[in-house]
């Protein structure tokens, strides 16, 4: 993204809202990244089009909205014991913030 001028970052948010707009409308169907790109038929720029099929890929990664994601248990801070996630199943909702406090 850095290496975009201001035009072409306006021009990849557009486009980006344009293919999540889309590939909401069709939440039945597995559509790629790829695919939604093709169908905007638009010439972009090779940095544009790589940057926009990495976000895309990233959205299309984890689990999605309904699924069950994957077990996994962690270690208690300050503690030798763990807890995993579906210990809380049908108990209480659980937020996952993944990020630097650094």
């Amino acid at each position: 993204m850095n290496r975009l001028s201001p035009e072409d970052r306006s021009n990849f948010r557009r486009i980006l809202q344009e293919l999540r707009k889309e590939r909401k409308t069709s939440p039945g169907q597995r559509v790629t990244a790829r695919e939604v790109l093709q169908t905007l038929g638009e010439d972009l720029p090779e940095q544009q089009r790589a940057a926009l099929e990495a976000v895309m890929t990233r959205d299309e990664t984890g689990p999605k909205v309904g699924e069950v994601p994957p077990d996994f248990s962690l270690k208690l801070l300050g503690s030798p014991d763990r807890v995993s996630l579906s210990s809380f199943k049908d108990r209480q909702p659980v937020a996952l913030v993944f990020g630097s406090y650094t």
